[in-house]
């Protein structure tokens, strides 16, 4: 069955379809490996802008002069890949090879075979909210059949990953093109476990060149190559795959070569890499430190959640200008942190949330639970919000009242989302809320505000900012993201120390913070703690701590 596939007038977005599409250097490279004869049969369970198909062809025509394409075969969902896939072959797209559906779903023609010997591809990155429940939960089942328990908020990539090791044949290989998620998300442990049992050998390669700055994503790329597809069976490993690092596409060529030829190199493992980097002599004080009884975690002493999201920050979140405008009292808005920027010390109070105002931020949030009760300029300005964009935003769905933003939470403290300096813990001494921009910290019950701020100082320790880097992930231009569950492994020291002496050093920091020294700050908090822990030469532990720092900051910005 064939047919010719026009150009679709309007391409569905790729941000909604998750498409990133591989440059051709790196899908030639990884081709070369992964294809080893001209008879082997290839899936592309993904194939969009068929970069891997070119490559896929290109790399058989180089084993095999006239090779046949009758063992490619494919799926997608989106129209224009078929487009690009007919310009590529220059005739018919085969329909009973290249199928018009989502690869989760399997309804795959009878014609296919049930394995294949190769699977190739860049899957399509999307959240797991995006994904359709039952397909997920009916993927998951069979995964957890075939030994993986992957998280339900897995992103779709991983999903992709996962079933095509069980359409793989035995002795087959898989290559893909990954996010860096690959390296630190939650989900992805026990997928890499999973990937490691069902493989000979499995080896990622990191690449410090961006290969998706076009697409609008500044996120580093992952190579992964599995080969000699095996049985489960007998296989009880949980180690990680191993991660060697590349400057760029031909530095990745080298390194395939190397590891396809058993050349001893130093490299790194997935869950570990940030650690992995330091020095043998930086990872034993870490870890000396580490093993102290007053080093604690971060979420022995609290919880991290998400603040307030709005739904559409531009109509909900004003600054003093826009309430002006609109005409709305001050006593029928919320007050909230909009950004953690406006926190610069290590507490926020009254005066700073005042000082945010006058300095033109939006600090003010619109949230009314009974607009009846309102004044009439509130009823104006919730009117001006269409009926249609009310009724299709998912964010107002889930509330009782789409223009209830509050939720009567403030937290104890402020962390960041995201940050290039590190995060801190900013106590809340205003009573305010934030918004999702921020996260909320809630102390645990029976803490003293000595206590609190005494963790507070401890996370600005050069011990807990490495804890930091080893627990977050490098996001964008090189900014360090911690999800909740991750801040709350953040590991912070925690020694005796007198009331008195906390009070001063709290209040000495807070004034060095917000003069805009940090790295003073952090030096001043060194001296406390480990002078509080006893055993450790001061100087020269924090130097190295500090040394280990600049190493892990320096590979986030690679």
């Amino acid at each position: 069955m064939g047919i010719i596939v026009s150009q679709p007038d309007a391409r569905r977005a790729k941000k909604d379809l998750g498409a990133f599409y591989t440059h051709q250097a790196l899908s030639d490279l990884i081709c070369k490996w992964v294809i080893q004869s001209p008879d082997e049969s290839v899936l592309e369970p993904s194939f969009g802008g068929c970069g891997f198909i070119r490559s896929v062809r290109d790399r058989l025509s180089a084993i095999r002069e006239n090779a046949s394409l009758s063992k490619l075969y494919g799926c997608d969902i989106d129209q224009s890949a078929f487009a690009h896939l007919s310009e590529i072959f220059e005739q018919p797209v085969d329909l009973c090879r290249f199928h018009d559906g989502d690869f989760l779903a399997q309804d795959f023609p009878q014609s296919w075979p049930r394995e294949f010997d190769v699977v190739v591809g860049n899957p399509p990155y999307l959240a797991y909210q995006k994904l359709d429940v039952q397909r997920r939960e009916d993927v998951l089942s069979q995964l957890k059949t075939s030994g993986l328990n992957l998280d339900r908020r897995a992103s779709l990539w991983a999903y992709f990953v996962a079933l095509s090791v069980l359409y793989t044949a035995k002795g087959g290989r898989n290559a893909w093109v990954l996010p860096s998620s690959f390296l630190y998300a939650n989900y992805s442990k026990a997928l890499r476990v999973f990937l490691s049992q069902s493989f000979t050998r499995c080896c990622a390669f990191e690449l410090k060149e961006r290969q998706f700055l076009l697409e609008g994503t500044e996120e580093k790329s992952i190579v992964l190559l599995c080969e000699d597809r095996k049985s489960l069976a007998n296989d009880s490993r949980t180690i990680d795959i191993p991660l060697v690092r590349c400057d760029g596409v031909k530095d990745v060529d080298i390194a395939i070569k190397s590891w396809s030829l058993r050349l001893p190199r130093r490299s790194a493992h997935c869950g570990s890499s940030v650690f992995d980097s330091l020095s043998v002599g930086q990872q034993r004080i870490f870890q000396r430190i580490e093993s102290n009884h007053n080093a604690r975690s971060l979420g022995d002493y609290l919880s991290v959640r998400i603040g307030l999201v709005t739904g559409n920050n531009r109509f909900f979140l004003l600054n003093e200008e826009g309430r002006l405008k609109a005409a709305l009292r001050k006593d029928e808005l919320c007050e909230v942190l909009p950004r953690f920027q406006f926190a610069s010390g290590v507490s926020f109070s009254t005066d700073d949330h005042d000082a945010l105002i006058s300095g033109g931020g939006k600090g003010y949030l619109v949230s009314v639970s009974d607009s009846t009760a309102s004044s009439s300029e509130m009823k104006n300005y919730l009117e001006m919000y269409p009926d249609e964009d009310i009724a299709a935003c998912s964010t107002f769905k889930k509330r009782a009242i789409w223009s209830n933003v509050e939720d009567g939470s403030p937290p104890d403290a402020f962390l960041p989302v995201m940050q290039h300096h590190g995060p801190r813990l900013v106590l809340n001494l205003s009573g305010v809320n934030c918004t999702n921009s921020v996260y909320r910290a809630y102390f645990k019950d029976n803490q003293t505000l000595a206590e609190r701020k005494l963790l507070s100082l401890s996370l600005l320790s050069t011990f807990s900012q490495v804890s930091s880097e080893m627990c977050g992930r490098s996001y964008g231009s090189g900014a360090l993201k911690h999800e909740p569950r991750e801040a709350e492994r953040i590991k912070v020291l925690m020694p005796r120390i007198g009331q008195r002496a906390v009070n001063l050093a709290f209040s000495q920091v807070d004034r060095i913070l917000r003069g805009g020294n940090l790295v003073e700050a952090r030096q001043y908090v060194d001296r406390i703690l480990l002078k509080a822990l006893g055993g450790v030469d001061v100087g020269s532990t924090a130097a190295i701590l500090d040394s280990s720092l600049q190493k892990m900051k320096a590979h986030r910005h690679r």
